[in-house]
């Protein structure tokens, strides 16, 4: 079973860190996105609305992503578990009409 904290523990961490990753990726797109938007919008007025409309979807993906974040955390053993488990029976049920060797 301590094995088993590890493995949580590992998935854990990847998924913490691939979630990361993605909200630092959006706000680099988002960023590139803008600054083009802002550099043909024709005034001010659109270029403003551009530049609030961008940044609010920019801080609900991140809410979002960071909701993501919290749930891994606090069902960590639920979720984990059921991955762990799910994985244990995938390897003892053969793929029909092949055998598992190792």
């Amino acid at each position: 079973m301590k094995d088993d904290g590890v493995k949580m523990d590992k998935m854990y961490r990847q998924d913490t860190g691939l979630v990361v990753i993605f909200i630092i990726f959006v706000w680099l797109v988002l960023g590139f996105v803008l600054v083009s938007v802002s550099s043909i919008a024709p005034n001010d007025l659109i270029r403003n609305v551009t530049l609030m409309a961008g940044l609010m979807a920019g801080i609900f993906v991140t809410s979002s992503l960071i909701a993501v974040l919290v749930h891994l955390k606090k069902n960590r053993f639920g979720i984990y578990s059921e991955e762990l488990c799910q994985g244990i029976r995938q390897v003892e049920m053969p793929i029909e009409g092949r055998e598992i060797t190792t």
